[in-house]
């Protein structure tokens, strides 16, 4: 016996709801084994789609229902490998008081060569094309473009608080990702038999020069940091700061 017409509809989209979960579990069954398989083996290596299928406990023919061809498959595992990178990026960008700003740039430049470092295939390989959308041949800009926009989304949000405009330094953030991936490629890059900073060691130079970039043009807006001082104390001063301007100003008024 049929069902009464008013439950066919929500059925239906039951059905198909289970449905789309089902191709999402496959597809992300598949792009995590091409990953798993871009990590185990040589920088290169030609990894056919029945390896994929195989690592994944799926028939070849599901990977060719679930991605338009080869080209896309390898595009949505960069984008994969790229929304990694990023969520842990993502998770060490918090303002503790404790903290000093230069404690904050060494996390996160510690967290970037430690990630290059511990997937050097995955690097690679999600240098060397397209992501989808994009239909250029390199993905390096658009990951540029995307990681630059999490750091600038961030440290702007800290600085609205306090009422500063950095806009004007918006250009910046671009030129020290793009310092900080080309010195993290040679180092991830460099023969085995070359001789390598410890990880902290370069991360400790890549937080230096991106403190003294950013004291540099501070101070140029007249603001004078102690890369010593908690964030707190930071905090403290530049509220102080900010607020005797601001009765400046209305003095002037």
């Amino acid at each position: 016996m049929k069902p009464p017409p008013h439950l066919r509809p929500h059925r239906r989209r039951s059905g198909g709801q289970r449905w789309d979960e089902h191709n999402t579990a496959r597809r992300t069954a598949i792009l995590e084994a091409l990953i798993a398989l871009l990590e185990e083996n040589e920088p290169g290596a030609d990894i056919s789609t029945q390896q994929i299928a195989d690592r994944a406990g799926l028939a070849r023919s599901v990977v060719y229902r679930q991605f338009r061809n080869r080209e896309d498959l390898d595009a949505r595992a960069r984008e994969l490998v790229f929304d990694h990178y990023l969520s842990e990026l993502e998770a060490i960008l918090v303002l503790d008081p404790a903290q000093t700003a230069e404690d904050i740039i060494f996390a996160v430049m510690l967290t970037v060569v430690s990630w290059t470092s511990d997937h050097p295939n995955l690097y690679r390989f999600a240098q060397l094309g397209p992501l989808p959308g994009h239909p250029g041949p390199d993905s390096l800009t658009s990951f540029r473009q995307r990681v630059a926009d999490t750091l600038w989304h961030r440290f702007a949000s800290w600085t609205a608080v306090l009422g500063i405009d950095v806009g004007a330094f918006h250009p910046m953030i671009y030129g020290v990702v793009g310092m900080v991936e080309g010195v993290v490629s040679q180092y991830v890059t460099a023969p085995a038999s070359s001789e390598r900073p410890a990880r902290e060691t370069l991360a400790r130079l890549l937080t230096s020069s991106t403190w003294h970039l950013f004291d540099g043009h501070a101070r140029d807006l007249g603001y004078s940091f102690d890369r010593n001082a908690t964030v707190a104390s930071t905090l403290a001063t530049l509220f102080a700061t900010s607020t005797g301007r601001d009765e400046a100003g209305g003095e002037q008024a």
